[in-house]
């Protein structure tokens, strides 16, 4: 093989190597804002944003009037794992075979890098599904 090729393949190793090394220290870390499927109460990550194990769905029992509606609330801790001070904005929805089901808005807190507190969604819109099959964790929308 000639001096330049071997050159050549050591470079695209090299790059390689680079490229993989350049994901950080948290490769378990997703600061996309894709959708993206979590489980209740595991630990999961959005848009460098971490949720620790242990969150939780309840019932919250509201009168509207006349009537008693049982609403869902999710809270538990999260963690800023960039670099910037910045709150954290996401919507969970519950669904059933596909179909939405109950959508909750998620709010925290401005945090700085590593910082962790609190983050609740209160469905106050939303009555809590009897069944559901998926939460999936997204951007906030209108």
């Amino acid at each position: 093989m000639s001096a330049a090729r071997l050159l050549g393949a050591g470079l695209v190793l090299a790059c390689v190597a680079t490229l993989s090394g350049c994901s950080g220290g948290d490769d378990d870390v997703d600061t996309g804002t894709d959708p993206v499927e979590v489980e209740v109460g595991k630990t999961f990550s959005w848009n460098g944003f971490v949720v620790e194990d242990g969150w939780e769905v309840t019932g919250i029992e509201r009168s509207t009037g006349a009537e008693e509606v049982t609403t869902p609330e999710v809270k538990g801790t999260i963690k800023n794992t960039l670099s910037e001070e910045r709150a954290a904005i996401f919507q969970m929805v519950f669904s059933t075979d596909g179909d939405p089901v109950a959508t909750v808005n998620c709010s925290a807190a401005k945090m700085v890098e590593d910082q962790s507190q609190e983050f609740i969604c209160p469905g106050l819109n939303a009555t809590m599904p009897e069944d559901y099959d998926a939460v999936v964790v997204q951007e906030f929308t209108r």
